[in-house]
């Protein structure tokens, strides 16, 4: 008859050999969760280069194909208070103005430049005459000046109201072209 001694560390034993098998199991799969994290980084670093290059590409002949008067389509086919999902906006480089930015982009930093100071969602959604008293609408605006602050075109203050940012201002086209976009002419 075995001693209890004996059998406890038989115990010990199988459960250490089975502590290092699971142990190994752990570290392969914690390897191969390391090397697909570092693919997804790779991947969406390839993809938003991508999309920065196509969107310079894209701001270099955008606008040799607008009319004069600047009230082309946006890039998903629309226009008018419609439109909105056009591309993203590119990243802004010195020289660039509005004409580059599509659909609401261009929208909501156009009645970012026409303001007399700094707008929140609100004021924004107005501006580009949707309605401000649906909270959807609001964010849909709210996530495209975002988008543009992320791209360097607006600065956000630490109260959410957003601004251009100082060098994204064209020279002659942003303003002008921003007063089309208040609802109902300068009153309200």
């Amino acid at each position: 008859m075995p001693s209890v001694l004996g059998l406890m560390e038989r115990r010990e034993a199988r459960a250490r050999q089975d502590l290092e098998s699971w142990t190994e199991v752990l570290e392969q799969a914690q390897a191969e969760v390391n090397a697909a994290r570092e693919r997804v980084e790779r991947a969406r670093v390839g993809r938003e280069e991508l999309v920065s290059v196509l969107a310079e590409e894209s701001a270099v002949v955008t606008p040799v194909s607008v009319p004069p008067g600047g009230e082309a389509a946006a890039a998903g086919g629309s226009s008018g208070s419609g439109a909105g999902y056009g591309e993203r906006p590119p990243v802004w480089r010195s020289g660039m103005g509005e004409e580059v930015l599509s659909g609401l982009y261009r929208e909501v930093f156009a009645a970012a430049v026409a303001a007399s100071g700094p707008v929140n969602g609100v004021e924004l959604t107005r501006a580009v005459d949707r309605e401000a008293e649906i909270k959807n609408e609001v964010e849909k605006i709210r996530h495209r000046a975002y988008a543009l602050e992320k791209r360097g075109w607006l600065v956000r203050a630490k109260d959410g109201r957003f601004t251009p940012a100082p060098g994204a201002v064209a020279r002659d086209a942003s303003p002008a072209s921003a007063e089309r976009l208040r609802p109902s002419g300068a009153t309200a």
